[in-house]
C-alpha cells in the first residue's frame, strides 16, 4: 500500500518558501501565470521565519539609500507596523511568518503546499517535466508538472536532482584571481558553516544555569576569540542576550549530508555560550533565563547551479553593469572562517578580526545579470538565492536574504514572461530582457542605470508643477564628530554654481584644512569621484564655534551630486545633520584606499541655495536616490499638491504611486509598531480635462506603504493632481514617482 498521488499542473512550479521563493512566487502569479509555492517546513521564510530567526540583511548596511524594494519591502514595512520587536537575531517572532503567510495566501493565481518536501525530479531530455513530493501531516503525495521551475531551495535541491550543473566548496584563487583572503590556492570542497541561534528573558528574579554535561566549556573571554557577544537592549529598555551568527559549524562537515550531526554539534556549543553568559565572566545576566534555542541549522552555503555566467569577485568589487542585469546586492564579501567556531584561534570572519580588511571585504551596490539566475543545462530550470551561479566568494555577498529576495522578484517575473512568449529563461536574456527589466521597475524593483522607458506610462513625459518644493536644509542637530578620520560628504547641487559652502564647526587647536571638491555619478560613487574641480585650503583658528564658510566660486554642471572631501584633522568637531535623500557622509582611515559610509550627514549650508527636490524629480524614471535625489518633497506643512499635465486628453484607469519609507536605514534598527513618518498617510487623486474642474478618483486615509496601485472606472482627462493632506509624522509632502495606465 502506498500514499495517494494527486497530480498538479502549474504554469511555474517555485521550490523553497524563503524570501526568494516567496518573491518569486508573488511575482509570477501577481503577472498572470498558475504559481505553486512549495516548502518543506510548516512557515514561510527560511533562514528569516521564527524557526531561526535570522535577521535579514541587505545593500543598507554598507550603503547610503540603498535599501531593497519591491515585493520585500512590501512585507518588511507591514512586519515593522505589527511586531513588538526588533529585526534582530534571535528576536524575530511568529508575526514575520504571518505576514509572509499572508502576503502569499491573498494571490489568487498562487497555490502553497507547506510541509511538502520535494524528492523526486522527471525530465524530457534537458527540461524538468515534473517533481514529486510528499506532504508530512495530509500523507499525501503531489507531482507537480510545471513549464518553469525556479530552485529557491537553498541546497539547490531541484537543480540537484534533475542534473543540473553545480559547484560546491571554493574555487582556487587562480581561476578566478580573487583574493587570497578569501579563495584557498587549491580548490576544496569546504564551504561556510550553518548556525544555531538562541534567546533569553529577564524573568525579574535571579535564576541558575546549570549546563547538561554534554555542552562545551567557554571558561573566559579568550576561549571565544574574536566572538563579541554584547548584550541586546530591547526597546523597553531592559537588557538580554540573543544570538549569535558566529555560533557557527562547517568544514569538515558537509552542511547538507551532515546536517543532523551538524545540529548536534551547534547545541552543544549554544548551550557552551549560554553557560559562558550565566556562570563566567560579568555579564550580568542574573535575572535572564533560556527561552528559546533554534533547532534547525540555518545554512550559508552548500551546492551552487552554475549558469550562462558565474558571478565573480570582480564583477561585485567593479559594479559591473551587465546588460542583462535584473537584481543587485551590497553585502560586504562575508566569507566566513572555514570550520566557524571550530576554529577557536581564528576570528569567525575575517572583518571581525581585523577592521582594516574593509577595503577588501565592503562593496558598493553592483548588479546581478538574468544569465546568473538560470541553469546552464537545465533549460527550464532558474534559481533564485544561495544556489545562484557565483563563486564561492561572490556568494558571500550574494547569499544575504534581502538580495535572495530582489532576485526572486526577477526570476518570478522572468518565469511569468517566458510562460507568456513561450520561450526559454536563455532566449528570454537574448530577445526580450529589455521588457523584463521595465516590468521590474513598473513593480518598483530597482535596477542600477536602468531608467523607466515604459511607453505605456503617460506620465513619463508630464509636466509637472506643486504647491512648494523643499531646498536643501542641513541644519545642526546637536550632534557632531571628531575629525579623527578622513571623511566624504555627498550633496545635490541644483544650480550651475557653487560660491560658497559652508559647514558649522568646533574647533580644540588651530589648524589648516585642504578641501577637496569633485563631481560624482551616483549616491554609490564615494569612492569614484572625477578629478576635483575646486581646491581650497582653509586656516581654522583654535575656539571657533559656529559656521565656517568655504569659497568654492565655481562653476558646476547643475542637477548632479558632489562630494567634498575632509582630510583627518583631529581637534576639529563638525555638526551633523539629519540626512534627506541624495546625501550621505563616508569615512576612512588615513591609509585606506576605499571610504565607507555611514548613515549621517554634515550639517551644511550653500550658496546659491540648492533645490533638489523639485516636483519634476516624480517622473524622471527612478524611484529612489541614486543619480540625483528623484523625489518630490514640499515645504514644511499640509495640504500639498503636485499637479501632472499629461499634454492632452488620455484614457487611463490606473495610477501607481511610489512614497518614502527612508530606504537609509535598516529594519534592525528600528523601534516597535514603527510608520515610516516620512510616508504619506492621507491622500486623494483628482483628474480634470481642462484644468479647473476636478473629479476625486482616489480618496485614502491611513496609508504606510511606500507603493500603492489605484485602479478605477477608465476616465478621459488631462490634469492629474495629488494632495497630500498629512504624512505619518514628518512635516514635509514626499514623493517618489507616480505613473499613469490604461490597463
Amino acid at each position: 500500500m502506498s500514499l495517494p498521488l494527486e497530480s498538479k499542473k502549474y504554469d511555474v512550479v517555485v521550490i523553497g518558501g524563503g524570501l526568494a521563493g516567496i518573491c518569486a512566487a508573488i511575482a509570477a502569479a501577481r503577472h498572470g501565470v498558475k504559481t505553486a509555492l512549495i516548502e518543506a517546513r510548516p512557515v514561510l521564510g527560511g533562514n528569516s521565519s521564527s524557526l531561526i530567526r535570522v535577521n535579514p540583511g541587505g545593500a543598507a548596511a554598507f550603503n547610503p539609500w540603498a535599501r531593497e524594494t519591491g515585493i520585500i519591502e512590501e512585507m518588511l514595512i507591514e512586519h515593522q507596523k505589527r511586531t513588538h520587536l526588533p529585526l534582530r537575531n534571535g528576536l524575530i517572532t511568529s508575526q514575520w511568518d504571518l505576514v509572509l503567510y499572508e502576503w502569499v495566501k491573498k494571490e489568487e493565481n498562487l497555490d502553497l503546499y507547506l510541509n511538502t518536501y520535494i524528492f523526486e525530479v522527471y525530465k524530457e531530455g534537458n527540461r524538468i517535466k515534473s517533481v514529486k513530493g510528499v506532504q508530512i501531516g495530509s500523507e499525501k503525495l503531489f507531482e507537480f508538472f510545471g513549464k518553469i521551475f525556479i530552485d529557491c531551495t537553498g541546497d539547490a535541491t531541484v537543480g540537484y536532482l534533475a542534473g543540473a550543473e553545480y559547484r560546491i566548496g571554493r574555487e582556487s584563487q587562480y581561476e578566478f584571481n580573487e583574493n587570497p583572503v578569501h579563495a584557498p590556492e587549491k580548490a576544496d570542497n569546504k564551504t561556510q558553516g550553518s548556525s544555531i541561534l538562541f534567546k533569553s528573558v529577564d524573568v525579574g528574579k535571579p535564576v541558575k544555569y546549570e549546563p547538561p554535561p554534554w555542552a562545551i566549556k567557554y571558561p573566559d573571554e579568550q576561549s571565544l576569540y574574536k566572538r563579541h557577544h554584547p548584550p541586546r537592549i530591547l526597546p523597553d529598555g531592559s537588557k538580554i542576550y540573543s544570538g549569535y551568527w558566529w555560533i557557527e559549524i562547517g568544514a569538515p562537515y558537509n552542511t547538507i549530508s551532515d546536517n543532523e550531526e551538524i545540529r548536534d554539534e551547534l547545541l552543544k556549543h549554544v548551550l557552551g555560550v549560554w553557560d559562558h553568559i550565566k556562570n563566567y565572566g560579568e555579564h550580568e545576566a542574573e535575572t535572564l533565563a533560556l527561552e528559546w534555542v533554534g533547532f534547525i541549522p540555518g545554512k550559508r552555503e552548500s551546492r551552487r547551479l552554475i549558469g550562462d555566467y558565474i558571478l565573480t569577485e570582480h564583477d561585485l568589487k567593479n559594479q559591473t553593469l551587465f546588460p542583462d542585469r535584473v537584481a543587485y546586492g551590497g553585502w560586504m564579501i562575508d566569507v566566513h572562517t572555514m570550520g566557524g567556531i571550530l576554529a577557536k584561534d581564528k576570528p569567525p570572519e575575517p572583518l571581525a578580526g581585523d577592521e582594516d580588511l574593509s577595503d577588501i571585504v565592503v562593496v558598493e551596490p553592483y548588479s546581478i545579470p538574468l544569465r546568473s539566475l538560470y541553469s546552464r543545462n537545465i533549460e527550464n530550470l532558474m534559481m533564485a538565492g544561495r544556489d545562484i551561479s557565483a563563486t564561492h566568494v561572490a556568494m558571500g555577498s550574494t547569499r544575504l536574504m534581502l538580495t535572495g529576495a530582489v532576485m526572486g522578484q526577477a526570476v518570478g517575473t522572468a518565469a511569468a514572461l517566458c510562460v507568456k512568449y513561450k520561450i526559454t529563461p536563455r532566449e528570454l536574456a537574448l530577445k526580450k530582457i529589455k521588457e523584463l527589466q521595465q516590468i521590474l521597475l513598473k513593480d518598483d524593483a530597482f535596477i542600477i542605470g536602468v531608467v523607466n522607458e515604459d511607453p505605456g506610462d503617460m506620465a513619463r513625459n508630464a509636466r509637472v508643477e506643486a504647491s512648494s518644493h523643499l531646498p536643501l536644509i542641513l541644519e545642526p542637530n546637536g550632534r557632531e564628530i571628531e575629525l579623527v578620520h578622513d571623511i566624504v560628504q555627498v550633496f545635490p547641487i541644483s544650480d550651475d554654481k557653487i560660491s560658497d559652502l559652508k559647514l558649522h564647526a568646533r574647533t580644540e587647536r588651530s589648524v589648516k584644512i585642504k578641501m577637496k571638491l569633485s563631481p560624482i555619478d551616483s549616491i554609490w560613487s564615494l569612492n569614484k569621484p572625477k578629478e576635483p574641480i575646486k581646491i581650497v585650503e582653509l586656516s581654522l583658528e583654535k575656539g571657533l564655534n559656529g559656521w565656517i564658510n568655504i569659497p568654492f566660486n565655481v562653476t558646476v554642471e547643475p542637477k548632479r551630486l558632489y562630494r567634498i572631501e575632509i582630510p583627518a584633522t583631529p581637534g576639529v568637531f563638525l555638526s551633523l545633520a539629519k540626512p534627506l535623500p541624495g546625501v550621505c557622509l563616508g569615512w576612512k582611515k588615513p591609509y585606506w584606499r576605499r571610504y565607507r559610509s555611514r548613515k549621517d550627514s554634515l550639517a551644511l549650508r550653500l550658496k546659491p541655495i540648492s533645490y533638489p527636490f523639485t516636483p519634476d524629480n516624480i517622473v524622471n524614471g527612478y524611484a529612489r536616490p541614486y543619480n540625483w535625489t528623484n523625489i518630490w518633497i514640499s515645504n514644511e506643512g499640509f495640504p500639498q499638491t503636485v499637479l501632472l499635465d499629461l499634454g492632452r486628453v488620455r484614457k487611463f484607469n490606473t495610477i501607481y504611486l511610489t512614497f518614502d519609507t527612508n530606504l537609509n536605514v535598516e529594519y534592525n534598527s528600528l523601534p516597535p509598531f514603527y510608520v515610516f513618518p516620512e510616508c504619506v498617510k492621507n491622500y486623494t487623486v483628482e483628474i480634470s480635462s481642462n484644468g479647473s474642474e476636478f473629479e476625486t478618483v482616489v480618496e485614502v486615509k491611513g496609508n504606510y506603504q511606500r507603493r500603492r496601485i489605484h485602479r478605477f472606472q477608465r476616465k478621459e482627462a488631462r490634469y492629474v493632481r495629488i494632495t497630500v493632506h498629512e504624512s505619518n509624522g514628518d512635516p514635509f509632502a514626499r514623493i517618489y514617482e507616480v505613473r499613469v495606465y490604461d490597463e
